[in-house]
């Protein structure tokens, strides 16, 4: 229904050549064709006019016809890499890493420099210390399509870093269909190897609690009663060993399509999926500090054995109903929800700061809920110059829920060697914490083409753009710590539950609310953004092609901490800012089949809510201490792009770009060392530059030509590669400004360079990222063989602390594992219907994850652990 404008053919006179974008209609075999009509010799003159001269071939690639650098991945991408969701499917992007397989790095910037969008709509967020969403709760099988855009346009947020990723959802098919599918594999560092394990609610294995872990009434107050609700089920405390199972999933799909008149049609799609994973993880943590004489490296805390068991379920739907009405009016209406539960058993064994030899325990239970609702339209108007009208409409809420937390200490005792529970009230705890967070999103967009006809050279096509968006976002976050008093000396050396059971029954034991001022329980936070923006994309010559416009935006974000639910807050952070921020961007089609494009633009980044709080808090997921700046400003970036790009033909491209990025205030995490523990905080670093260059080829290679091979003749082998190399430094010329009064915020002022190490790049730079598919089909026999290798160079996970005279204590500096896969799929037509085995390895290598610290010298392991290889069954029968 929608006219493909830019891309669309002049005719021109005889004279002049044609427009630099091709003809929607040429076949994309076709290049340099030139369709005349047969003429009489008196119709000369009419004839010239009716010559139509195609500069190029029509291959149809969204990155190439939109007017900003971008990347694509379809429904096909996502089946032959093998990809579950969309997160590891974006790691196969030029210049994308993944950080925790959740979340984006876009050009070396993290994820805070990006932002998601499904269908249009901002997404909000289950993740306690982000606003971005994970993207790892979008199964690929409920997905046609992600978007990458690269530069800055005016009709999205201004929220704009290093890239905005657009999750399209499967849309409302042209014919019916049904396919329904499963799948079982086997992990080598876990599947049938013994794993930590716990017991929990009857329901567990479905991602749902059936009240199990609910927090006990506080009818009687914080007493031995209370104590004893929260220990009255001890399979919520033992830590156990078990076999692990084999991971599984299940997914269906069906859709169908109705004419219900000749102007009116409806379809409708239904997805559901379950998944079923476990993982067990081997390995060291650790802290270093400098010491001794000459200052270098050494280990302070560890190193400390780790090992863990994670069992996640995943359960998704997807609803889609859509109209089409009377040609030029489609309405769709969108129902998404995705569901992540985590129960994870985890032991950290080995000397503290102290030098005492302790050992933690933790059961911990997470549920992560994203939900969406999504209504939208898109018009055209014949009798109003074919004017465009879209607009969308939406509600999402996102939820993350952890119950019953348990974290118990022991320390060993010397002399026997026995691990005894540790008594104070801060070493055992039970934790409550949740996060609810929604977005209501509005956006409306307006196009109207203009057309010169005749002869024209100059200006033949101008699209006049303009929008509106409004976008709300609203966080609430809780977290109950009650820590275990009483505990005698002939009960520390008992199982925890029968500790725990004696304690409460003797009437001895109590429970503290772990809660201060400096250690609030609740925030409330929100941000609002009224935007608006103007641009017009016009074919300046045959060969050239120009889009500028520049978006308004009025955005305030507000954070109170509070110490309980209706009490007055302890501080109010407010962050407001209005900002206009102009885009430009020129293609040039200097021949056939290549175009160059260049842009320029400006964007920001916002503070995440968590870290505008002056209040300290732990990750519960990584069991780090944060601490907020409520004096973070937005970060301030120009960008600058330029890409050539050459097309093959469909699907087959080598494209080169180069970017630079200039930030202002860039936000960056630091380390703080104190005497006994190490925190992060968050600073605005004076200055940054980010640059670098891409490189992308897929090609089906003619090896039947090549090697005069005929029996390739019908079958593909096709290369797939990227390489991204980035540099980042932080600019040291300026002030950094802290909090210097914890929940009454007073700023205080210091030089960078005391707060910052000369010459550190950005947090979550990596200088390489390469990607590499070798593909090889035989659509005849519906055989489909991938191998696909992934590699991120080291890049640093939280900068160094300053240990004074000058010195910083080493960054600490991640090394995710790169990665080499297999997927091969076989299509098989029986009597019954269609079925589709596939088979995949994934990290054959079993590359493990590593985080240290070195100076040069000496190198302390901060987080390492094993990843096995993982073998995939699947079955698909479609209907």
């Amino acid at each position: 229904m929608k006219r493909n404008l830019p891309i669309k053919a002049l005719l021109l006179s005889s004279a002049c050549l044609c427009a630099s974008f091709p003809v929607w209609a040429q076949d994309a075999d076709e290049a340099d064709v030139v369709v005349e009509t047969p003429v009489q010799p008196e119709e000369d003159a009419v004839a010239r006019q009716q010559t139509v001269i195609v500069r190029g071939q029509f291959i149809p690639d969204e990155k190439r016809t939109t007017s900003e650098v971008s990347s694509l991945l379809d429904a096909e991408d996502f089946q032959l890499s093998g990809d579950s969701d969309a997160a590891a499917a974006l790691a196969r992007v030029a210049g994308i890493s993944t950080a925790d397989s959740k979340f984006i790095y876009v050009r070396g910037l993290n994820e805070r420099y990006s932002s998601a969008t499904l269908n249009g709509s901002p997404l909000p967020s289950p993740a306690p210390l982000r606003r971005v969403a994970p993207l790892d709760l979008f199964p690929t099988s409920a997905l046609d399509s992600i978007n990458v855009q690269k530069t800055f346009s005016p009709e999205k947020s201004a929220e704009f870093g290093g890239g905005v990723v657009d999750i399209r959802t499967k849309g409302v098919p042209n014919d019916g269909f049904f396919e329904i599918g499963g799948s079982f594999s086997r992990d080598t560092e876990s599947t049938l190897k013994n794993g930590l394990l716990y017991d929990g609610a009857n329901t567990d294995y479905f991602g749902y609690d059936d009240g199990t872990r609910d927090l006990p009434s506080l009818a009687n107050g914080l007493t031995p009663a209370f104590g004893q609700d929260l220990t009255d089920n001890p399979s919520l405390f033992v830590v156990q060993e078990g076999e692990i199972p084999f991971n599984a999933g299940i997914s269906a799909n069906g859709g169908q399509r109705f004419d219900i008149s000749e102007d009116i049609s409806m379809g409708v799609l239904g997805s559901v999926g379950y998944s079923s994973k476990w993982t067990n993880r081997q390995g060291t943590k650790g802290f270093g500090t400098l010491s001794g004489a000459n200052q270098s490296l050494a280990s302070f805390v560890g190193p400390r054995s780790r090992f863990s068991t994670a069992h996640d379920v995943g359960i998704n739907g997807l609803a889609v109903v859509g109209f089409d009405l009377y040609s030029d009016h489609e309405l769709t209406f969108t129902g998404l929800v995705s569901r992540s539960t985590e129960k994870e058993a985890r032991s950290v064994i080995g000397p503290t700061a102290d030098e005492n030899i302790e050992r933690d325990d933790a059961l911990e239970w997470f549920e992560r809920q994203l939900w969406t609702l999504q209504a939208s339209g898109e018009h055209v108007f014949p009798d109003m110059m074919d004017l465009e009208v879209d607009w969308r409409a939406s509600y999402s809420e996102a939820k993350r829920n952890a119950p019953y937390q348990v974290s118990t200490i022991y320390q060993q005792d010397e002399s026997t060697g026995e691990f005894l529970l540790k008594s104070a009230g801060s070493d055992n705890q039970i934790t409550f914490s949740r996060v609810d967070d929604d977005t209501t999103d509005f956006g409306i967009d307006f196009l109207l083409p203009l057309e010169r006809g005749g002869d024209c050279t100059y200006f033949c096509e101008v699209d006049l753009k303009a929008g509106y968006a409004y976008v709300e976002n609203d966080r609430f976050a809780k977290s109950n710590i009650y820590g275990i008093l009483g505990l005698t000396p002939e009960l520390r050396g008992l199982r925890v539950d029968v500790a725990y059971d004696a304690l409460f029954n003797s009437g001895g034991g109590s429970v503290q609310l772990v809660q201060s001022n400096a250690f609030p329980p609740e925030y409330l936070a929100t941000l609002e953004i009224d935007a608006g923006y103007v641009g017009v994309d016009m074919q300046v010559t045959p060969y050239i092609r120009a889009a500028i416009g520049g978006r308004y935006e009025d955005g305030i974000q507000a954070i109170d901490t509070l110490l309980a639910a209706n009490d007055p807050e302890i501080t109010e952070v407010a962050n407001e800012q209005s900002d206009f921020l102009p885009a430009f961007t020129i293609t040039w089609n200097p021949f056939d089949d290549l175009q160059v494009r260049a842009g320029y633009s400006q964007s920001l980044t916002r503070p995440q809510f968590r870290e505008l709080a002056p209040t300290q808090f732990t990750n519960t997921e990584t069991d780090e201490n944060f601490v907020g700046n409520p004096f973070l400003v937005n970060a301030e970036l120009d960008n600058f792009d330029i890409r050539a790009e050459y097309y093959f033909a469909r699907g087959q491209f080598l494209t080169v770009g180069a970017f630079y990025k200039d930030i202002k205030s860039p936000i960056e995490e630091i380390s703080i060392f104190s005497a006994d523990a190490v925190r992060t905080e968050f600073i605005n670093a004076p200055s940054a530059e980010l640059y670098g260059f891409e490189i992308e080829y897929e090609q089906v290679l003619p090896i039947d030509r090549w090697f005069g091979w005929e029996f390739m003749e019908d079958r593909e082998f096709k290369v797939k590669t990227n390489y991204t190399w980035s540099e980042s430094e932080l600019g040291l010329d300026g002030e950094v400004i802290r909090n210097t009064n914890n929940l009454s915020p007073v700023p205080g002022s210091s030089p960078a360079a005391g707060q910052i190490a000369a010459g550190r790049s950005m947090q979550g730079q990596s200088d390489h990222l390469f990607n590499l598919q070798l593909g090889y089909s035989n659509p005849d026999e519906g055989f489909d063989a991938n191998l696909l290798y992934n590699y991120v160079s080291e890049r640093i996970r939280s900068g160094g602390a300053p240990a004074g005279g000058g010195l910083f204590i080493p960054d600490i500096v991640e090394q995710p594992p790169a990665t080499l896969d297999l997927v091969i799929t076989k299509l098989f037509n029986t009597a019954s219907g269609e079925y589709e085995f596939s088979f995949s390895a994934e990290n054959i290598f079993g590359e493990g994850y590593e985080a240290y610290q070195d100076d040069g010298t000496n190198r302390v392991y901060v987080d390492t652990y094993d990843q096995g290889a993982i073998l995939q069954f699947g079955l698909k029968k479609s209907f």
